[in-house]
């Protein structure tokens, strides 16, 4: 579970160096609550994060059922990653939690 974990870590990071420009940013909102493991970095590792019901952040539909959301805003501390202190950007999340926003 542990080797899952980092590999999917290991993608979103990789995943948040990608280009901006090549799609466009959509909001979305929260309609059921969610949870998942994500990397904070630095002494404290994984952790599980909740997001709430109303919660909004921007992200891209990836058209096959999920969507990648925003969760931190990119720093210095990302630029030369992998390190102990990097920390998740993103979040591949079920499109069924979600709904756009217009």
């Amino acid at each position: 579970m542990k080797r899952f974990i980092f590999l999917v870590v290991i993608s979103l990071v990789f995943n948040s160096c990608s280009s901006d420009s090549e799609t466009s940013k959509e909001r979305f909102e929260f309609i059921v609550e969610y949870s998942a493991q994500v990397m904070v970095g630095g002494v404290i590792g994984i952790t599980e994060r909740s997001f709430a019901i109303g919660e909004v952040y921007t992200g891209t539909d990836n058209g096959d059922g999920t969507v990648i959301i925003r969760i931190a805003e990119h720093s210095e501390l990302n630029n030369d990653c992998p390190n102990s202190w990097c920390y998740q950007e993103l979040l591949e999340v079920p499109v069924e939690y979600l709904k756009l926003i217009d």
